[in-house]
């Protein structure tokens, strides 16, 4: 049939099957009956006019489609109702140890912050800093000791303090990684604080109220902040005691219940932060209303989190949700390259590639680590008119390390490191396609092509610390890692694949990966503040005579170790995006499924008539 034809005599349907999509008209059986003609004749016009316009006009409809449907789905209420209902109650009643354990954590360190306050008068000052404590003096001498709630406007005084929270609970979550070590810490450190901080104002005579005003929302932010230490424990439990499961599969378990209860506290921590941002600055309220808002939202918290779970547990019971359901033992988790993927799948789909391939990369990456700071080591002891390691106070505090990784440290060190971080890209590569059905061979070009995105690579990592630069790093982490799984596993036309990496970039779902893959690296870099670091650290130079420069060297190698991890993981993650936003572009899924159409000798596992 000649092309012309085929166009006239479809025509119609397929002017019809535009304007349905385009009014977004909801009709499940015309659709499907219109998709099946649609891919009927796309599977005809790629068969006999492969390098016609009709082609690439019924292929555009497809997708619009393919699209729609894969895309399109939305979270039903039902279940959202069913998580508040039934899921979230069950995992806090089976993890309900992990919540004694918490709040038994959190009530020593508060034990803790008061005895220590009253053997030191001092101990305030320490904790909670010169500044604040002067301020609070001056507003209690002035005849209002809550002043500083009624300093900043209600609306950014809100969003700073949810942003605020939300961190810490992330990081006291998901800290649960390190053994729990982190989340213990963090559990002491707050109770500790808040100890502390109520002394104070027992010790200045207005404790009632700094209690009437404080746990207006002090009551759901501490409340939150325990819960999100259980989830943290939860999180350990299965580093810690993986049972008869291989410690992988029990980690992937407990960090997905762990998940689940951060979310489940992410809705109190903004809500507390919207009470301390507007309601307690009105510290004239009388002192019976206060005291009735922080008791309903003490019993709220005991009543969902403690009472309903065991009601639920001892009288109609809980049905399991699937995604609860413990994995057999021997259980492999595939990945699947050509689908559609949420971040949070493409997230555990790298977490289970770079386990797979652990062995090998962190000896690439400890070598590589190795490599760099013997480097750096080298030159600081040829140009030390240039460099001085200073054993003075600062180096103990840690952040003074990064000096040894700049341009001046060694001669060339930043085009070293920029070779490097295209290494570890390119081996970060070769993992994700050794679990492929059939890996790639990429040719010199494209692996001298994965240089320009290393050098994005390494202005990020360059970028510093702190709010701004988290989310910075959570913006374009996904991107150039999606830019360097373009370049090594397309053509050898390097600037083609490097528009083509940036064209396939979606942008929301690729900011939600960042903030994923961001946060799980950054509680590395956390545990360099840790009190447990610096007593390793302090071991080290009680045993080693004048040893201080051989701490500065040991905290050195693991500042870039953990770099070059992040470097590794954030290059796989963003492989995975890449293959789920190319599926998404091409529907090459959908055009596998439409040539085998008709060729299969079963329907439905049922030999064909």
């Amino acid at each position: 049939m000649r092309e012309t034809k085929f166009i006239e005599q479809n025509r119609e349907k397929w002017q019809d099957f535009e304007q349905m999509l385009q009014e977004d008209r909801h009709e499940p059986e015309n659709l499907n009956a219109r998709f099946v003609q649609i891919t009927d004749d796309l599977s005809y016009a790629r068969t006999f006019y492969p390098n016609r316009s009709v082609r690439i006009y019924l292929n555009q409809l497809a997708q619009q489609i393919f699209h729609r449907v894969y895309r399109g789905k939305r979270l039903p209420i039902s279940r959202i109702f069913r998580f508040w209902s039934d899921e979230l109650p069950q995992i806090m009643w089976e993890e309900r140890r992990a919540l004694w354990l918490a709040f038994a954590l959190f009530g020593i360190a508060l034990g803790i912050g008061i005895v220590s306050s009253i053997l030191n008068p001092e101990f305030a000052r320490i904790i909670l800093g010169d500044q604040y404590i002067n301020m609070t003096l001056e507003n209690i001498q002035s005849g209002d000791p809550m002043a500083v709630y009624k300093q900043s406007r209600p609306l950014g005084m809100t969003l700073g303090i949810a942003i605020n929270n939300l961190q810490v609970a992330v990081f006291t979550a998901i800290s649960g990684v390190l053994a729990g070590i982190g989340t213990i810490y963090i559990l002491l450190y707050n109770g500790i604080m808040v100890g502390a901080f109520q002394y104070f104002f027992i010790e200045k005579g207005v404790i009632w109220n700094s209690i009437l005003t404080i746990w207006v929302h002090g009551t759901l932010e501490i409340g939150a902040i325990v819960i999100s230490g259980a989830a943290g424990l939860v999180a350990g439990s299965g580093l810690l005691f993986p049972g008869t499961y291989r410690r992988a599969q029990a980690f992937q378990q407990s960090l997905r219940r762990s998940i689940h209860i951060f979310l489940g506290i992410a809705p109190l921590i903004v809500l507390a932060a919207i009470f301390e941002g507007y309601l307690t600055r009105f510290t004239e309220t009388p002192a019976f209303i206060r005291a009735c808002f922080i008791g309903v939202s003490l019993a709220f918290l005991i009543w969902y989190f403690v009472l309903y779970p065991w009601q639920k547990a001892h009288s109609s019971g809980f049905s399991i949700p699937d995604g609860f359901k413990t994995l057999p033992p021997d259980v492999v988790q595939h990945i699947e390259f050509h689908s559609i993927k949420p971040s949070g799948a493409i997230f555990a789909d790298a977490f289970a590639i770079f386990s797979k391939k652990s062995s090998q990369l962190i000896g690439i990456i400890a070598g590589l680590g190795a490599f760099t700071c013997a480097y750096i080591a080298v030159f600081t002891l040829l140009y030390t008119q240039k460099f001085q390691l200073n054993p003075g106070k600062d180096w103990d505090g840690g952040d003074q390390v990064l000096q040894l990784f700049s341009g001046d440290t060694a001669p060339g060190l930043w085009y070293l490191q920029w070779t490097i971080y295209a290494v570890l890209s390119a081996v970060a590569l070769y993992s994700v396609a050794s679990c492929m059905p059939k890996p790639p061979k990429p040719g010199w070009a494209n692996l001298l092509g994965l240089i320009l995105p290393a050098m994005g690579m390494l202005l990020l990592a360059e970028s510093g610390i702190g709010i701004s630069a988290w989310f910075v790093n959570a913006l374009f982490w996904p991107a150039l890692g999606m830019i360097s799984a373009a370049v090594f596993f397309g053509s050898d036309k390097l600037f083609f694949n490097l528009a083509r990496g940036i064209q396939f970039i979606y942008w929301g779902p690729a900011i939600l990966l960042g903030m994923l893959t961001v946060s799980t690296i950054a509680l590395l870099f956390v545990f360099l503040k840790t009190p447990i670091w610096d007593t390793m650290l302090g071991f080290i130079g009680w045993i080693i005579p004048n040893g201080i420069e051989l701490k500065i060297w040991i905290k050195a190698y693991v500042l870039i170790f953990f770099m070059y991890i992040n470097v590794v993981f954030q290059v796989i993650s963003g492989a995975l995006f890449y293959f789920s936003c190319l599926e998404t572009r091409t529907a090459a899924s959908l055009h596998a499924a439409i040539e085998h159409i008709g060729k299969t000798r079963k329907i439905r596992g049922l030999p064909r008539e």
